[in-house]
């Protein structure tokens, strides 16, 4: 999360710490622009689910793209075309 300034962080003090909480990254409260508090989670258990749930969406998100790139499927070639074609590729 970006710093952010002591008036913002009290007007949005509920919405914040609900974010810190939520994404797990610590939230660094600029006083003068230089940084005064920094607000983490409290549940350092929570903050290690919420790590694993980021690394399984960066890991899902990267499966989807792997998948977009594949080729469109032809209808065209039959499965055991693709199959036969699969097996040179790999043994020759």
């Amino acid at each position: 999360m970006s710093p952010v300034g002591v008036r913002e962080a009290k007007n949005r003090f509920s919405e914040l710490t609900a974010e810190v909480n939520a994404t797990g990254a610590p939230l660094t409260v600029l006083r003068n622009n230089k940084p005064w508090v920094t607000i983490y989670p409290a549940d350092a258990e929570a903050a290690e689910r919420r790590t694993r749930v980021e690394r399984l969406r960066a890991l899902t998100r990267s499966i989807e793209q792997d998948a977009a790139d594949e080729p469109l499927w032809d209808p065209s070639v039959s499965d055991r075309d693709l199959l036969d074609e699969e097996r040179v590729k790999r043994f020759g």
